[in-house]
C-alpha cells in the first residue's frame, strides 16, 4: 500500500503554546487500512521533544487524513488516545463504514493540554458525558495520587487499561482457590477496567437513587465514596433474567448498564474472571497482590472498618493502581456457575480451562462468582479473611437476589482486537 503524506503531514510547533521549552514535533510515518478490508485505519506516527511527565508539560494530537476526497478529524484524546510523549506510536481509528483505500492524505497538529495524552486511563465524564483518553504520568505512583480524589469518586469514572499482548498469570495450585488452577494468559485485545468499584456518588448521578445500606458515619471516611451495594446483578445488567453471555442493550431508562452505556454510547459490562484477576495480579503470582502475607495496608477488614464497607481509595493500591481488588467487598463478575447438587459443572468452572478471558461461563441461571473478598463484615475470623482476601478466591453467589451490604462491582470494557 502506497502511504502520501501532505506538505502539513510534518508538523513542528504547537498551536497556542508560548513557551521556551523545546519545540515538539509529530510526523506521520504510516496509514494503512486493515486487510482483509475493515474500518479499522492504523496510523503510525514519531513525535520529537514530546510531552515532560516530570514537570508537568502536557500535549495532545489531532490528526486529519483524507479518504477518497472525504476529510475526517481525529481528536487524538477523545477518539484514539494518541500518545504525545517522546518516541513512535501506533493508534487505530475505527474509520465510518464502507470505506475501502490505499491512499491517504494525513497530517498532524499538536497542542498544549491539561492532561498527559495516551490511552492508558479511560476517564468517563458523568456531567459532560463524555469519554476521554489520559496517559500515565512519570510514576504509577503520581497517576495514583491524580485519580483518588473525590472528583474520580462523584462525577468521573476512571478505567486502567491492561494492554493486548501481555503475558499475565492467574489461578494457583492451592485448596483455597475453588478449582481455580495456575494459568498463564496471552490476550489479543486491550481491556479497560475501573480502578475503583462504582461509589454510591457515581450510582446516584446514573440511577437517581442511592439503594446502599451501608452508610454508617465513620470519622475521616465519606459515605458517598463507598461501593454502592443491595442491587442484584440482573438489575445491574437491566434485564430480570439475564445470562452472562446476553448483551447489555442501552437504555437511557433502564439498569444501570444500559444507562451507563446509552449515555457513554460504548459496551461496559461486568468483567469477566480472567479480566478481574489478571487486573487484580497486576503480574504477580504471590497469594496477594502485594506478596504472600497479609497486609493490613492494603484490605478493609473487620478490624478497621468498624462494621461497614470503608471508601474506595481509603487502602493502598496494587502497581497498576486498582483499588480493593482484595479485601472490603465482593465484587459481581460476569461468569455464572453451577451450584453443587444442581447439575455436573463444565469444564469451564475451573477458570484455567476457560476458552478465552472475554467469554463467560455461562452457568446455571442467574447465580455467578464473585471476588475480593467481603473481608469488613463482623465476625470474620482472622483466619477467615486472610483466605477471603487472597487473589484467586472466588465465592458463587446469586445475581438475582439484592439485599446483601456486602456486593459491590466495578466497571470493564473490552475493545476490539
Amino acid at each position: 500500500m502506497k502511504t502520501v503524506k501532505s506538505l502539513a503531514a510534518l508538523t513542528c510547533g504547537i498551536a497556542f503554546l508560548q513557551s521556551v521549552n523545546a519545540i515538539p514535533c509529530v510526523e506521520i510515518d504510516k496509514v494503512a487500512q486493515r486487510w482483509p478490508w475493515n474500518n479499522k485505519v492504523d496510523i503510525t506516527y514519531t513525535i520529537t521533544d514530546g510531552q515532560d511527565l516530570a514537570n508537568g508539560t502536557y500535549y495532545r494530537l489531532v490528526f486529519t487524513i483524507k479518504i477518497n476526497g472525504q476529510v475526517h478529524t481525529i481528536d487524538g484524546t477523545t477518539d484514539v488516545g494518541a500518545s504525545a510523549n517522546t518516541g513512535t506510536h501506533t493508534v487505530t481509528w475505527t474509520a465510518p463504514a464502507g470505506i475501502k483505500a490505499t491512499t491517504f492524505t494525513t497530517s498532524a497538529s499538536i497542542y498544549t493540554h491539561d492532561a498527559p495524552s495516551g490511552d492508558d486511563y479511560m476517564v468517563v465524564d458523568l456531567d459532560s458525558r463524555t469519554c476521554t483518553y489520559e496517559g500515565l504520568l512519570a510514576t504509577q505512583e503520581a497517576s495514583n495520587q491524580r485519580y483518588n480524589t473525590a472528583l474520580y469518586k462523584t462525577d468521573k469514572v476512571v478505567l486502567r487499561k491492561v494492554a493486548a499482548g501481555g503475558t499475565y498469570p492467574t489461578g494457583d495450585d492451592a485448596n483455597y482457590s475453588s478449582a481455580n488452577s495456575a494459568r498463564t494468559w496471552t490476550t489479543d485485545r486491550d481491556y479497560y477496567i475501573g480502578i475503583f468499584m462504582i461509589t454510591q456518588a457515581q450510582y446516584q448521578k446514573i440511577m437517581g437513587k442511592n439503594p446502599s445500606g451501608n452508610t454508617k458515619e465513620i470519622e475521616g471516611d465519606i459515605v458517598e465514596h463507598r461501593p454502592v451495594e443491595q442491587v442484584a446483578w440482573i438489575t445491574l445488567r437491566g434485564m430480570s433474567n439475564a445470562k452472562p453471555r446476553d448483551p447489555v442493550v442501552a437504555n437511557a431508562s433502564g439498569g444501570f448498564f444500559p444507562r451507563f452505556n446509552a449515555l457513554t454510547g460504548l459496551n461496559f459490562d461486568f468483567p469477566t474472571e480472567v479480566m478481574f484477576e489478571i487486573a487484580a495480579r497486576a503480574g504477580v503470582t504471590t497469594a496477594y497482590s502485594w506478596g504472600d502475607s497479609i497486609d493490613y495496608d492494603y484490605i478493609v477488614y473487620y478490624g478497621n472498618a468498624q462494621g461497614s464497607s470503608r471508601a474506595v481509595g481509603s487502602m493502598k493500591p496494587n502497581d497498576w493502581g486498582l483499588y480493593d481488588t482484595s479485601g472490603n467487598m465482593w465484587e459481581y463478575t460476569l461468569d455464572g456457575y453451577i451450584p453443587a447438587g444442581e447439575g455436573t459443572e463444565p469444564a469451564s468452572a475451573n477458570m484455567a480451562n476457560k476458552q478465552d478471558p472475554w467469554t463467560p461461563s455461562i452457568g446455571n441461571g442467574v447465580r455467578v462468582w464473585a471476588r475480593g473478598g467481603a473481608s469488613w463484615e463482623e465476625g470474620e475470623s482472622t483466619k477467615n479473611h486472610h483466605r477471603l482476601c487472597m487473589i484467586s478466591y472466588r465465592n458463587g453467589i446469586h445475581g438475582g437476589v439484592s439485599g446483601s451490604k456486602s456486593i459491590g462491582f466495578r466497571v470493564a470494557l473490552v475493545k476490539e482486537p
